[in-house]
């Protein structure tokens, strides 16, 4: 079996055309992180189109979750062996097909399938946005680039809600998915066109299969146990099994990593301190954030009344804010080490969840918005800091070839964080509920007393109420009078008081993160020598030369007189060594242009 020696353009074609990648790759990225939220809106119209109930439809959004997050690593790994940009197409048709099959869906049970079907597509796709981002743009700039896509996943996230919401109300749930058609096929065509083919060549192409299935197994049963434990509990038998399965196989996978001879994820991303903390980081700040954003969308439309769009648009600052404040980032990445930029950040996210948590029970008007904008403003502020922000802290950590796995593993973190963040605040908002229920008791017995209501329905009033606000049961907009009012306030109060705690101990993990993002230490010119240090160890590792095959008569090696361009054995060892001397002159060619580029103050080097 023969297979190509595996060749990347030089990095001065890479740089000049790093819009056209860029821009390629944000219509990709884009659209996979929109469908992360967008369907979020539509859950109430599948249950009347489909006939089923919420914990069915509500799997449309959780299986694109956890397929999403299974494949980022694994993807990213099989780019850099392979071609990212096979992979990139491959990913981009796979979306654009399932979100066709999506359109036309005929069964709740299908529509679940083919959302998976989109999964797999994002999840191959998704790894490739910050590795292509941090390929193709010039060391001096890289920092700019890595902030900008974080920047477009907030906003993507942030409109989901609002273009969900506004695409429902003027026609219906199906043109969620036929949007994402045409930009699908454009930026196929456009990848076709424009990408050139790179990989990381410092990686064999032996698959390691077994690293494969247990982090898929681990990172799936772990995924699901979190979400179905918001459903059936935490002391439910299987959410335990699962989720204590799920460990057993991630320790596995860790000791299979560290004993296989072509490990999925290479020793020297295990090995890097400021990789495995801002990855640590970023699945508390995924914790914090998503699962605050998520909390804040139950307030305004459980607890406010407000619609889908409402809810959406009440909640624009947090995007506006986090694209406002992208250029302080964009400036102070490519010089700055990460914690100076993180760290406040964390301190912003975590005022603006302390701000909102003392929000009003019920909306009486404008002004009790206006109360807590405030809070989304910082909380808007802290997020487009806070990602990018790691986002550049870990990737410049793991530059160097192997891009693609250190994109997947960032993604996972930030996934699995906010699965676990969104399990951990609906844990919090129920059990300090049930405190302040409990402490309530007696008054609400009292005033029934007075009311002559007997107080086994006062106390179902209150649990219907209660389940109402936190979105268990759907929302029935009433006017209650007299006891009936009365009731529904106190029910408000309870459930503002669960959703407060929940939003302080979210803060809280935001503020106990701090010493670890502090460690986020590396500038990116300290990183890139890292890089290239490693790459020099790496080639020097390599096995030496075979002696040159024999010459015919005809004064060429056979394979040169019969034109191949092919190598035995997958490469065989002079491919290797090729492979590997040229990912060390793309390196040190990245060092000297990195050098002349702070030299100049960041300007743009002459061509």
């Amino acid at each position: 079996m023969s297979a190509k020696v595996r060749q990347n353009p030089p990095a001065e074609r890479l740089y000049a055309i790093k819009w056209r990648v860029f821009a390629v790759m944000m219509i990709a990225w884009f659209m996979s992180m929109l469908d992360m939220s967008i369907m979020n809106t539509a859950l109430p119209e599948l249950q009347h189109d489909f006939e089923t109930d919420l914990p069915n439809a509500s799997w449309v959004v959780n299986v694109y979750s956890i397929v999403f997050a299974v494949l980022l690593i694994a993807t990213g790994r099989l780019a850099d062996q392979f071609g990212r940009k096979k992979m990139f197409i491959g990913g981009l048709v796979v979306f654009t097909v399932g979100s066709a099959l999506c359109a036309v869906a005929w069964d709740i049970g299908w529509l679940i399938g083919f959302r998976a079907l989109q999964a797999i597509g994002a999840g191959m796709l998704a790894p490739l946005g910050f590795a292509m981002t941090a390929l193709v743009f010039p060391p001096r700039e890289r920092g700019k680039g890595l902030a900008m896509i974080a920047v477009v996943a907030l906003v993507a996230n942030g409109l989901g809600p609002v273009i969900g919401g506004g695409l429902i109300e003027i026609a219906s749930w199906h043109w969620i998915f036929v949007i994402n058609l045409p930009l699908g096929v454009i930026g196929v065509v456009l990848a076709w066109r424009w990408w050139p083919e790179t990989y990381d060549l410092s990686a064999s192409r032996h698959i390691d299969w077994q690293g494969m299935v247990l982090l898929g197994a681990s990172v799936s049963l772990f995924t699901y146990g979190l979400i179905e434990a918001n459903v059936r509990g935490w002391d439910d038998a299987a959410i335990l099994f699962f989720i204590q399965i799920s460990i057993v196989l991630g320790i596995g996978f860790v000791v299979w990593q560290k004993r296989a001879r072509n490990p999925m994820i290479p020793p020297a991303l295990l090995a890097n301190k400021q990789f495995l903390s801002a990855n640590l980081a970023m699945v508390i700040l995924g914790a914090g954030a998503v699962g605050g954003i998520f909390l804040l969308a139950q307030v305004f439309v459980n607890l406010w009344g407000f619609s889908q769009l409402e809810a959406g648009l009440s909640l624009l600052p947090i995007g506006v804010c986090g694209g406002l404040v992208w250029p302080l980032v964009a400036r102070a990445a490519d010089n700055a080490p990460a914690y100076r930029l993180a760290v406040p950040a964390l301190g912003s996210l975590a005022l603006g969840l302390l701000w909102f948590s003392f929000m009003p029970s019920t909306y009486e008007g404008v002004g009790d918005y206006l109360f807590v904008l405030p809070g989304l403003i910082l909380i808007g502020m802290g997020i487009g800091v806070g990602f990018p922000t790691l986002n550049v802290g870990a990737m410049n950590a793991a530059m160097g070839p192997n891009l693609g796995v250190a994109s997947g593993v960032v993604n996972t973190s930030r996934q699995l964080g906010s699965a676990l963040g969104i399990a951990l605040l609906i844990t919090v908002f129920t059990t300090t509920a049930g405190w302040h229920y409990d402490g309530k008791k007696d008054h609400i017995e009292d005033t029934s007393y007075v009311w002559a209501v007997p107080n086994g329905i006062s106390h179902g009033v209150i649990h219907h109420d209660i389940a109402e606000f936190a979105g268990a049961v759907e929302r029935k907009e009433t006017a209650p009078v007299g006891f009936d009012r009365w009731l529904r306030r106190e029910a408000a109060g309870i459930a503002r008081d669960g959703f407060g705690w929940a939003f302080r101990l979210s803060a809280l993990l935001l503020l106990f993160m701090i010493p670890v993002v502090r460690k986020l230490t590396l500038t990116p010119a300290e990183a890139r020598a890292n890089a290239m240090a490693a790459a020099q160890r790496a080639a020097a590792a390599a096995p030496p030369s075979p002696p040159p095959a024999p010459v015919p008569v005809g004064g060429q090696p056979a394979e040169a007189a019969a034109g191949a361009v092919a190598v035995p054995n997958g490469g065989g060892v002079e491919g290797r060594i090729a492979e590997l001397e040229d990912a060390l002159r793309g390196l040190r060619a990245e060092v000297a242009d990195g050098r002349r580029g702070g030299r100049s103050g960041g300007e743009e080097r002459p061509q």
